[in-house]
């Protein structure tokens, strides 16, 4: 039996090119952990990093990014986004 396929909704879909996936890989790099995952941050590291403008951001990866935003509080239409989307994830837990 195959697992249940994930909800569109369930993952926010966000373009960035190489200098803010660049620069946002260094914030991520030093901000403090905080209760991100170690696996996590590699993970959402290793996206920022590739060479995809296209990014797939579920939850967690998003509440990590939108922590780092937060304190330069760069990127003010990613950061408006990434909140829309973590409101719509708490209301529909």
């Amino acid at each position: 039996m195959r697992p249940p396929m994930a909800e569109e909704n369930d993952w926010l879909e966000v373009t960035l090119d190489a200098a803010n996936r660049r620069g946002l890989a260094e914030r991520v790099e030093r901000h403090p952990d905080g209760n991100a995952d170690p696996q996590l941050r590699t993970h959402l590291l290793r996206m920022l990093r590739s060479n995809r403008d296209e990014l797939l951001l579920d939850e967690q990866q998003a509440r990590v990014i939108l922590d780092v935003l937060n304190v330069d509080k760069r990127l003010s239409a990613l950061r408006a986004r990434l909140e829309a989307f973590l409101a719509s994830r708490s209301g529909a837990a």
